[in-house]
Parts: structure tokens; C-alpha cells; sequence
């Protein structure tokens, strides 16, 4: 067991600390906090397959680490996402058309339409008006089929599903430890510290 009273009262510990300081790789800090983002990109894309599991996995797999700083004294580590849709997924809110409409595949053609947008239908869809909601709903049927393919809104409410603070909640402590206490091992062992 250590004497930290003796280890603080020791003349030379200045001397001692500049020399650890520079035994240990300059970069020491960036693989732990590496490791740290891709234990919760991990958490995101699981809380992402739980919460949705009929999903495409676009969403989840666009979940990305990446170093955001660096300098002498910190390391700066996030994990970001490419989709414009990320942030409305997670919080919620009321999107509205750049245009006239916003378009997504009516529930019975999901299958049919598959990753594909209306503009991929090339013309072949008929415009329908809603007779229960004309002013905020609209339809386009594609002949031969009896269900519409897309349905048309002026607005659509996005619930958030809150799943970053559920992937948050889910790697807070666990992985701090792990990744930490390894890295800084291998650290301080590089730097010739048994």
C-alpha cells in the first residue's frame, strides 16, 4: 500500500511527476477515448435495434466516432451521425415540405416501394385528394394497385424516441472503467511503469 502523505511531502515529487510526464506517450489519452465513443456509438446502434425493430438500420449504421480536438493537455471525442433525420428522431418535433407535400409509402405498400422515393416512379402515380382530410392529406395510386403507394402531408408530427438518453443511461460507468483502466495501464506500462 502507498504512503501518499509521504509521496506529497517528498521534496523531489516535482521531479518525479515531470518525468512521468514525460514517459507517457504523448497521445496516451486518445485511444481511451476512442475506445470510450465506440463503446457508446455500440449502445446507440443497440437502444436503435430495440427500439426499432422493423427498422432499414440506416439511422444505426450511420452512427459514427470521430476526433473532434486535440491538444497537449485534452482529447475531444464524439460520435456523430450523417443523417439529417438524427436529431428529429431522437427529440421529436413537426417537419413540413420544402415544397408542396412531404411524401412516405402508405402502410400497405411498404413492401412495394421499398427504398425508393415517388420522383423514382417516374409519372406512373395519380394524385387523390383526401375526401376526410382534402386540406392536409392526399394520395398517389399507381394504376393496377387498389391501395395508394404514397400518402401526401402538409405536416407530420415526429415523436422523438429519446434513444441517445436511453444509450447514455445504458453506457454510463460501465465502460468508463473498462476502457480507462486499460488504456491508461498500457500507458503508464509503455512509459515503463510496471
Amino acid at each position: 500500500m502507498a504512503d501518499w502523505e509521504s509521496i506529497e511531502l517528498n521534496p523531489n515529487l516535482p521531479d518525479i511527476l515531470n518525468d512521468i510526464a514525460k514517459r507517457i506517450p504523448e497521445d496516451w489519452l486518445l485511444p481511451s477515448m476512442l475506445e470510450e465513443g465506440e463503446y457508446f456509438r455500440g449502445h446507440i446502434v443497440e437502444t436503435l435495434k430495440a427500439l426499432q425493430k422493423d427498422g432499414v438500420g440506416t439511422l444505426r449504421d450511420s452512427y459514427q466516432v470521430e476526433l473532434v480536438s486535440k491538444s497537449n493537455d485534452t482529447v475531444d471525442v464524439g460520435v456523430f451521425s450523417s443523417l439529417v433525420y438524427a436529431e428529429i428522431q431522437d427529440t421529436g418535433d413537426d417537419i413540413f415540405p420544402k415544397k408542396k407535400w412531404l411524401a412516405f409509402p402508405h402502410k400497405d405498400a411498404k413492401r412495394y416501394v421499398g427504398t425508393r422515393w415517388a420522383k423514382d416512379f417516374g409519372g406512373k402515380l395519380n394524385f387523390a385528394l383526401s375526401k376526410h382530410d382534402p386540406n392536409g392529406t392526399a394520395y398517389l395510386f399507381e394504376k393496377g394497385r387498389e391501395k395508394p403507394v404514397f400518402i401526401l402531408k402538409k405536416q407530420v408530427h415526429i415523436p422523438g424516441m429519446l434513444y441517445l438518453d436511453w444509450a447514455a443511461a445504458a453506457w454510463e460507468g460501465e465502460a468508463l472503467e473498462s476502457s480507462f483502466g486499460k488504456n491508461i495501464g498500457l500507458s503508464f506500462g509503455d512509459a515503463g511503469y510496471r
